[in-house]
């Protein structure tokens, strides 16, 4: 919402605030605004103030508007002569920006409410109001899909700390402007806000290590591929050998009903989408891009697709050369085979309806599970000695992080099972078995 966002800067601006990102972050909003030369002149005050990222204003859509202005070329031809200029007694400028300390601005706002750590060799911070047991999954969770995901894809670790904050419900609308939205991820702060461990968690997560590699390479991959990438990661599960599974979750049953209802965007027009316009249809576009990057994963295609487009973001800012080079196909006929493969993949139960296998509980969420608010009659987790106040956090070996996991996790089940379920009661972990009832 760039008018309100403009409101919410100028407001700070007037107070006499010159932090650089947040001048740049103004001269960003005017310029989608059409405010042009005032666009400009924040543009330049960021500068000033000592915004050094010009690597990030090439790249960012926000200030195309005024690009072709005097000032924005003038900054550009100026940028090496910038870099050089030392500060009033201090020593040349880097040609990289410091980073904000998201952990400091972190506990400044927000004090002893939260749980701290630095992990500085990951490029991690973290904030999070998780108990003992709870911030050690959330920490082992992350560090082995780090790993992974280095080795895969990134590499290296991010080069400045990143925070990932698991957010009071208290505080979730000071960062998350909508009920709906569980996670988000803000590369200019070096943030990571989640309202739980869950899919939200890692998808940000990928996010995370993904805009640090781009930033290493001096890259800006296609919003498609980000949020594809990121979404795949939401159902997973990472095997001892190293090798990894990707489940398909709620989004895939509405990517394959665009598909048999042949509503699906195509791929050409899909990759060359900008981000406001990708945006605009998200709960169209998402399902689509994690479908497609579920079937490069099918395909055994996933690594050597992002080596591919690493190699050829330069000359091809859509991706669509790295997929024709990852398959050794030109991209018509991965998509048709794409197109074939999505009904077939069939439909996952996603709803436990009546009849179904049950807990018999309503829940909320926790942070890290789903609370048991109260059981129906005949509930299968009473019988199994479960209370009211209990934290699932695990059924069957599946993690349990919110509502909606607990839902897909039993949704899978069969009735008469007997499974596993691993709950928090107070501070303690315990698990009993639950045999499942209609």
């Amino acid at each position: 919402d760039f008018a309100k966002a403009e409101v919410l800067i100028a407001r700070r601006v007037a107070a006499g605030d010159r932090d650089p990102i947040l001048l740049y972050n103004h001269a960003c909003v005017l310029a989608q605004l059409g405010r042009l030369e005032e666009a400009e002149k924040q543009l330049l005050e960021s500068v000033k103030a000592g915004f050094t990222e010009f690597e990030q204003m090439e790249v960012d859509a926000d200030l195309d508007p005024i690009r072709d202005g005097r000032t924005y070329t003038a900054i550009m031809e100026a940028r090496e002569r910038l870099l050089e200029k030392p500060a009033k007694g201090g020593p040349a400028r880097s040609s990289r920006r410091a980073a904000p300390d998201p952990l400091a601005r972190w506990k400044d706002e927000h004090g002893g409410l939260y749980r701290y750590e630095l992990v500085p060799e990951r490029g991690l911070a973290f904030a999070t109001y998780l108990d003992d047991a709870s911030h050690k999954r959330m920490r082992d969770l992350l560090e082995r899909l780090e790993r992974h995901l280095l080795k895969a894809y990134f590499e290296k670790p991010p080069e400045d700390p990143a925070l990932i904050a698991i957010v009071r419900p208290e505080d979730a609308a000071k960062y998350l402007d909508k009920p709906e939205i569980r996670g988000m991820y803000l590369h200019r702060e070096r943030r990571l806000v989640s309202r739980d461990t869950g899919q939200s968690l890692t998808h940000e997560f990928v996010h995370l290590l993904h805009f640090a590699d781009m930033e290493r390479r001096n890259q800006r991959h296609p919003i498609w591929i980000q949020e594809g990438l990121a979404s795949l990661y939401e159902d997973y599960t990472l095997n001892e050998d190293g090798s990894v599974e990707f489940h398909p979750n709620i989004r895939f049953n509405i990517a394959r009903k665009q598909v048999v209802s042949r509503t699906e965007r195509d791929w050409k027009e899909l990759f060359a989408m900008s981000g406001d316009r990708f945006m605009q249809d998200a709960e169209r576009h998402y399902p689509q891009v994690r479908a497609i990057f579920e079937f490069f994963a099918r395909e055994r295609k996933l690594e050597a697709f992002y080596k591919a487009l690493v190699e050829t973001s330069g000359d091809d800012p859509t991706g669509v050369r790295a997929v024709e080079r990852s398959f050794g196909e030109p991209l018509p006929k991965v998509e048709a085979r794409w197109r074939v493969w999505m009904p077939k993949r069939g439909e996952i139960d996603d709803r436990v309806s009546k009849g179904d296998a049950s807990l018999g509980v309503s829940v909320d969420d926790a942070g890290d599970g789903a609370r048991i608010r109260s059981f129906v009659v005949g509930s299968a987790a009473r019988a199994a000695g479960l209370r009211v106040g209990d934290v699932i956090f695990s059924v069957a070996g599946t993690p349990v992080r919110n509502r909606d996991e607990l839902m897909l996790a039993v949704a899978r089940l069969s009735l008469g099972e007997a499974v596993e379920v691993r709950y928090r009661r107070d501070e303690a972990d315990s698990s009993t078995m639950v045999t499942h009832r209609p």
